[in-house]
C-alpha cells in the first residue's frame, strides 16, 4: 500500500482560501447599500430617517404601499415610462445598427486617405484599450 502524498492541491491552498474570504468580503460590502435601500423600501418615510439601518417592525412596515405609489404618482404613470424607454431603447438599436453597416460599408469599398485614416482609427480603438491612452495623459 502506497502512502498519500499530503500536498495540498489547486483548490485546497491556503492562499485560494484567503482570496475567497477577501473577495466574499469584498462583495458583501459592495451589496449592502442595495440591501439597505431595499430593506428601506419597506418602511414608512418617517421611519427610514429615525431608523434607517433597523429591519422594518410592525410600527414602520409599509408593505408595498411605497411601490404601488411609486408606479402610479402623478399624472404620468410608471408603465407610460416603461413603454417609452422600451420604444426608445429599440428604435435607437436599429437607427445604430443602421448608420454604423452603412458607415462600414462605405469604409471597406472606398479606397481613400480619409477612410483609412478613420478605418485604422477604429481598428486602434479597438487593439488599444482606452484606458491605456488616458493613464498616458
Amino acid at each position: 500500500m502506497k502512502s498519500k502524498d499530503f500536498t495540498l492541491d489547486k483548490k485546497n491552498k491556503p492562499s485560494n482560501i484567503i482570496l475567497t474570504i477577501v473577495f466574499s468580503a469584498i462583495s458583501l460590502i459592495y451589496v449592502l447599500p442595495v440591501l439597505v435601500v431595499l430593506m428601506n423600501s419597506f418602511k414608512f418615510n418617517e421611519y427610514v430617517n429615525s431608523t434607517t439601518f433597523e429591519l422594518p417592525n410592525a410600527m414602520s412596515f409599509a408593505g408595498f404601499n411605497n411601490y404601488i405609489k411609486g408606479m402610479t404618482f402623478g399624472n404620468y404613470p410608471f408603465f407610460n415610462s416603461v413603454f417609452y424607454s422600451f420604444t426608445i431603447t429599440i428604435l435607437s438599436t436599429i437607427l445604430i445598427l443602421l448608420c454604423t453597416s452603412m458607415c462600414a460599408w462605405y469604409l471597406s469599398r472606398v479606397d481613400n486617405f480619409i477612410c483609412k485614416v478613420v478605418y485604422y482609427l477604429c481598428v486602434f480603438s479597438m487593439v488599444v484599450p482606452f484606458q491605456m491612452v488616458m493613464f498616458t495623459l
